[in-house]
């Protein structure tokens, strides 16, 4: 049997319904040789018969380290790495179920760039919203793309993929993020310090059902906020934009979309808007040329749960509308940035509380 390219670290807390769906559907669509290391964090007795029957049964070579109580998603995951030694590594969740050809087009993904650190695959929680299509009905549509990427500002640790060379240049998972949250957004960020990106394989596909033993943790929602107060004291708050009426030429939002904010530009999109981004994070609402500030505005202000922390505004009307309004949203006003301007300003108030 060939040496495995890549170790596939799948952490277990029960849910044997999903970890079977997971284990099979790995075992009937990867293509290439790997080798499972599953990770029992203290799972029940139905949860480990099911992983000694699927060992036995021997579809792909299996290796089970027991942890007799439930150790948390990232002290697993670091675990899990620590025991492989093939070149490539990948995270999975054991909410996950893959699709034919996901792993091998991965890696393709990430050898097709030396600037390539991490690689998510297409998801119905990242890029393609399912909408009740089967996974094996997506994975042929989305054939098309193979071989192609699109930008992220952080990889979703679902089911990230990266060279084990990489691990040994970072480090691991950081493991003061407890039960999980936020350690992949922690690690995302450290891969871009050491002058890499997280992209998406376009072309591969991975069914998520998120957060299944995250909610069945008592307090997850409480270890939530604590995690994102962690991450924010080191890295800063990822900021919410409005951005209007159209981006220039002269001006960048890779860059901050790269660093994790989140951009909705809205205005007449034409020929005058210039470079569109392609990146996960911004989010374009076309409108009429007519009717563009009034529907930016009514977005401003009726934005409650996770309101806009910032408004770069290109059209002098639209700012005194937004300064009329200010008690309604708060949020600061930039106007006719420039590019350093720009990031100053977001830097600013991602430090601010």
């Amino acid at each position: 049997m060939s040496e495995p390219i890549c170790d596939i670290v799948i952490p277990i807390w029960n849910q044997p319904e999903l970890t079977a769906a997971c284990l099979q559907s790995v075992a009937a669509c990867t293509e290439i040789p790997a080798r499972l290391i599953l990770v029992d964090n203290g799972s029940e007795a139905p949860t480990c018969e099911l992983l000694n029957r699927f060992k036995a049964e021997g579809k792909l070579p299996a290796e089970i380290l027991r942890n007799p109580t439930n150790l948390g998603f990232i002290k697993a995951v670091n675990q899990g790495i620590r025991a492989g030694k093939a070149p490539w590594v990948c995270l999975l969740n054991n909410d996950t179920v893959v699709t034919t050809g996901w792993l091998s087009e991965m890696i393709r993904v990430a050898e097709s760039d030396p600037g390539i650190g991490l690689v998510n695959p297409t998801s119905n929680c990242l890029g393609y919203p399912a909408k009740g299509r089967p996974p094996g009905e997506i994975t042929r549509r989305l054939a098309e793309n193979r071989g192609k990427s699109a930008p992220l500002s952080t990889a979703i640790g679902f089911c990230l993929l990266a060279r084990r060379s990489l691990f040994d240049q970072i480090g691991l998972l950081d493991e003061q993020f407890g039960m999980g949250n936020f350690d992949d957004d922690d690690f995302s960020l450290r891969v871009r310090q050491a002058g890499l990106r997280p992209v998406r394989a376009a072309a591969a596909y991975v069914h998520h059902e998120e957060k299944a033993s995250f909610k069945k943790l008592p307090g997850w929602e409480k270890a939530f906020d604590e995690n994102r107060k962690k991450f924010e004291q080191k890295w800063g708050r990822r900021l919410r934009i409005l951005w209007g009426p159209v981006v220039p030429a002269s001006l960048s939002i890779d860059a901050l979309a790269g660093a994790g904010h989140w951009i909705s530009v809205i205005g007449p999109l034409n020929g005058k808007s210039g470079k569109k981004s392609d990146h996960a994070q911004v989010d374009y609402l076309p409108s009429t040329p007519g009717g563009w500030r009034s529907k930016a505005l009514w977005r401003l202000v009726t934005k409650r749960k996770k309101p806009f922390d910032l408004v770069v505004s290109l059209d002098p009307a639209w700012s005194r509308w937004i300064r009329r309004l200010q008690l309604l949203h708060r949020a600061k006003l930039l106007e006719n940035p420039t590019q350093n301007e720009l990031l100053e300003q977001c830097r600013t108030l991602s430090r601010s509380q």
